[in-house]
């Protein structure tokens, strides 16, 4: 089952009809959106890498970038279910020119959409800015995560590689019965083997943070693919 195949099976009943159903697919599969449902009890959101976010069932796509609603839903308090007409702000900048190519009395008659485009705008621009700032929390957690591994020592090998030989050497030569110089040696090559288990303890448990920290900053994206 390939990314469309698995999207589809899982939001099948919200998604909403064709033609655009098949865009909204196509969209998710490239990563360049994301399908939440935070709320059980409502349809499921498709939140847009630009910005926007729309109620699924409602998206719509005519054959041109960006994606629009068909219908605006009531907003929670909270803010958390705004239904944006557009998915990024150049389709709300583009609406809004629109409407001043008409005049000033198509900007009086449309006063109260306009105020819904600006609202819309301000909630892109919010919830991009947020997603900057995980970013900029991701980059600092790297950077702490990198300082640590910076850290680890690479252990020498050289006294295990010395003591070898020199085992090699003394059971060559006959000299077996000098067990305490055995045993040391032996010992020698163990202290090596145990600091360099030690140092790639340390480098596994570094790099399982940095594999944290892609998964909290991914979310619930799917970036399994590029987008291109």
């Amino acid at each position: 089952m390939d990314r469309k195949d698995e999207i589809i099976a899982q939001w099948e009943q919200w998604l909403p009809p064709e033609p655009h159903r098949t865009a909204v697919v196509e969209f998710v599969a490239r990563g360049r959106a994301s399908i939440v449902q935070p709320d059980p009890d409502q349809p499921p959101l498709l939140l847009y890498e630009d910005g926007g976010s729309m109620v699924l069932p409602l998206v719509r796509h005519g054959g041109r970038e960006p994606f629009y609603s068909a219908e605006r839903p009531e907003i929670d308090d909270s803010g958390e279910r705004r239904n944006t007409r557009y998915s990024d702000v150049c389709g709300s900048v583009d609406e809004f020119k629109r409407h001043v190519a008409e005049g000033p009395r198509a900007l009086r008659e449309h006063d109260d959409e306009i105020a819904e485009l600006f609202d819309d705008i301000r909630h892109m621009i919010g919830r991009m800015y947020r997603r900057q700032r995980e970013y900029t929390a991701f980059t600092d957690r790297l950077r702490a995560l990198i300082e640590r591994l910076e850290a680890v020592p690479i252990v020498d090998r050289a006294p295990a590689d010395e003591g070898l030989a020199e085992l090699e050497r003394m059971l060559a030569a006959g000299e077996t019965g000098d067990a305490e110089r055995l045993n040391e040696l032996a010992e020698q090559v163990r202290a090596v083997a145990s600091a360099q288990e030690q140092r790639l303890r340390e480098h596994k448990a570094a790099a399982l943070e940095v594999q944290a920290a892609y998964r909290a900053v991914k979310g619930p994206r799917d970036w399994s693919g590029d987008e291109g």
